[in-house]
């Protein structure tokens, strides 16, 4: 069989990466703008992003236990890390909703929002390169 939950992983994994640095990238400019539009665009992005996330993660758990087993998770720094980001990704999303970080808050907790997210991205990007290390296709 030419595909199974293990050889999708690599192909699933790009539409979280995608989904949200999109959704940050509507983010920054709905900040600099100072555009509803964009905000809500962003919000959309990374919503969609966290609907594709756990397709994504449980592929790569199955990738991960053809090569190794449960005991063995605790020393793979992608699976951490890209946990630790989608989690910290999950609680900005809730965040916003519980606390509608639109134009109505004040500046130091939009910033405070917007830096979070640009962390949490980059942790995911850093993530996604010891993933990609890891399959031996970089």
């Amino acid at each position: 069989m030419p595909y199974s939950l293990e050889t999708i992983h690599p192909l699933l994994v790009h539409f979280p990466i995608a989904l949200f640095s999109t959704g940050l990238f509507f983010d920054i400019l709905a900040r600099l703008l100072d555009n509803e539009e964009f905000e809500h665009a962003g919000f959309w992005t990374m919503f969609m992003a966290l609907v594709s996330s756990p397709f994504t993660i449980t592929t790569g758990i199955i990738a991960f236990l053809e090569e190794g087993s449960f005991l063995d998770l605790t020393q793979f720094n992608h699976g951490i890390l890209v946990c630790i980001s989608i989690l910290l990704l999950l609680a900005l999303f809730l965040a916003r909703i519980k606390f509608e970080l639109d134009f109505r808050y004040p500046c130091m907790k939009r910033n405070i929002y917007l830096l979070l997210h640009i962390l949490a991205v980059g942790i995911l990007f850093y993530s996604a390169h010891l993933g990609a290390k890891a399959a031996e296709r970089i």
